[in-house]
C-alpha cells in the first residue's frame, strides 16, 4: 500500500486535484473505498460544486456524512449553503467585535458581499477547517475537490491569510499604543451608543478585533500546519495523457510547492492500451506516449499510477473496487 495514503500522526488527508473531466471523483471514490476495505475509517467529501460523487457511489448525499459501508461515510458540502454560514458566522462576528455597528444594515453589506470575488474560497477552506478540526473521528479523510484553479487558490488560502492577519495584528498593536499614549494624557475615552456607554480598549486583552484576529490567526494556523504536514497531507493529481491537463498539473505542482504542500502522485487516468494496432488510433496512441514520456521528466521522483481507460464509467461499490485498489496499492 502506498505510504501517503497510511495515517501516521492521528488521521490522514488526502486531496484529488485536476482539470474538469480528468476522473477525479471517479478516483477518489476507488480510493475510498480500497481504505475502508483495508480497516481504515473513512470520510469522502465533494467539494466540487458539480457533485458527481453521489452519482458514482450510486448514493443519495447531503452535506452530512452518510454511512455507505461498514467504514465509508461519504458527503457532498453545497457551495451556496457554505457561503450563506460562512457569512452569517463573519457577520455575527463583526456584530459581537464592532457593537456599535448594530446602528449599520449589516444585512445588506453582506447580501453585496455574497458575489464578492473570492467569497467561494473563503468559505470552502472554513468547511474544510470545520472537518479538520474533527479529523481524529477519522482514518483517513478524501477530498474530491473543484476544478484545480479554485482548489489551488483555496489550498494557498491559509499561508495567505496568515501573512495578512499577522500585518493586521501588527497595525492593531500600533492603533492600542496610541490609544494608551492618549489616555495617559486625556484619560479613558468613553462613547455612547443607543444609551450604552463604552468604553475605549487600550490593552491586548480587552480589545475584542485584537481577540478576534488572534482566535482567527490560530484557526488559519491549524489549517496551515496540517496542509503543509506530509505525514498528515497527501496530494493526488488525476490527469489524462494529453498536453492541457499535463500543463494545469504542471502549473498545480509549481504551485503547491510554493506553498509547501505535500504533491505524491499523479494518476494518469483513461490510458489507451491496444493489443493489436489499430492504424485509426495510431495518432493518438503516439500522442499520449509523448505525454508520459513528458510526464516522467517533468516529474521525476513523484511516483505515476496508469490507469487504462475502461469499458464503461465505474459506478456503485463493486465497480469501484478493483480501481481503488490499483491506486491505494496492494
Amino acid at each position: 500500500m502506498r505510504e501517503f495514503f497510511i495515517p501516521k500522526k492521528g488521521y490522514r488527508v488526502v486531496f484529488f486535484i485536476g482539470k474538469g473531466g480528468v476522473g477525479k471523483t471517479t478516483s477518489s471514490a476507488a480510493a475510498a473505498i480500497a481504505l475502508t476495505e483495508r480497516g481504515y475509517k473513512t470520510l469522502i467529501v465533494s467539494l466540487d460544486p458539480a457533485h458527481n460523487l453521489g452519482d458514482v457511489l450510486m448514493e443519495n448525499l447531503s452535506d452530512k456524512p452518510k454511512k455507505v459501508t461498514e467504514n465509508l461515510y461519504a458527503a457532498e458540502l453545497d457551495m451556496e449553503k457554505l457561503i450563506r454560514a460562512y457569512l452569517k458566522r463573519l457577520e455575527e462576528s463583526m456584530k459581537h467585535t464592532y457593537r456599535y455597528l448594530t446602528v449599520i444594515n449589516l444585512e445588506k453589506y453582506f447580501e453585496v458581499l455574497s458575489f464578492s470575488p473570492g467569497i467561494e474560497e473563503y468559505a470552502t477552506l472554513e468547511a474544510m477547517r470545520e472537518i479538520l478540526a474533527k479529523g481524529d473521528e477519522w482514518d483517513v479523510i478524501v477530498f474530491d475537490t473543484p476544478p484545480t484553479g479554485l482548489t489551488l487558490r483555496v489550498l494557498a488560502l491559509p499561508k495567505i491569510s496568515l501573512i495578512w492577519t499577522d500585518k493586521l495584528i501588527e497595525i492593531r498593536r500600533a492603533i492600542l499604543d496610541r490609544r494608551t499614549a492618549i489616555a495617559n494624557i486625556h484619560g479613558e475615552q468613553e462613547f455612547v451608543v443607543e444609551g450604552k456607554k463604552f468604553k475605549l480598549p487600550t490593552r491586548e486583552e480587552e480589545d475584542a478585533v485584537m481577540k478576534e484576529l488572534k482566535a482567527y490567526r490560530e484557526e488559519v494556523a491549524f489549517v496551515e500546519s496540517v496542509l503543509t504536514d506530509p505525514e498528515k497531507t497527501s496530494v493526488v493529481a488525476v490527469m489524462n495523457p494529453e498536453m492541457l491537463p499535463l500543463y494545469e498539473t504542471e502549473r498545480a505542482y509549481e504551485s503547491l510547492r510554493k506553498f509547501k504542500v505535500p504533491f505524491n502522485v499523479i494518476i494518469m487516468n483513461k490510458v489507451l492500451e491496444l493489443k493489436a494496432e489499430v492504424p485509426e488510433l495510431a495518432a493518438k496512441i503516439k500522442a499520449q506516449e509523448r505525454v508520459l514520456e513528458e510526464v516522467s521528466r517533468k516529474f521525476e521522483g513523484i511516483e505515476i499510477v496508469k490507469v487504462p481507460i475502461l469499458p464503461e464509467e465505474p459506478r456503485g461499490l463493486e465497480s469501484l473496487r478493483t480501481l481503488g485498489g490499483k491506486i491505494v496499492g496492494d
